[in-house]
């Protein structure tokens, strides 16, 4: 992934956004921005310290890059779906690994 210039890297570096929902579908009240790419952005937790890669769309944020939709990239619903009522399996699950 292409990171996008410097200056809006630094911009957004380290700021919180609050009410922020993951890619599984569930809301997190507080999220520190780790890193900034054309589409999306590298976030954590602030309570709980998972991290994961969202949309900069879900921040508030304009994504400056095309879409390129590949076969088998993340499917948003499909894990939406298959996750939704299951969150703190998916908290195990991930910090099992």
């Amino acid at each position: 992934m292409n990171m996008i210039n410097k200056t809006d890297f630094y911009k957004y570096k380290g700021k919180v956004f609050f009410n922020v929902e993951d890619p599984f579908g569930y809301k997190h009240r507080e999220v520190e921005v780790l890193a900034i790419y054309e589409n999306t952005a590298a976030v954590r937790d602030v309570k709980t310290g998972l991290t994961w890669t969202i949309r900069k769309r879900e921040l508030g944020l304009k994504e400056t890059g095309k879409l390129h939709k590949h076969h088998g990239h993340f499917d948003y619903r499909k894990t939406k779906r298959q996750w939704k009522g299951k969150q703190e399996q998916l908290i195990n699950t991930i910090r099992s690994l």
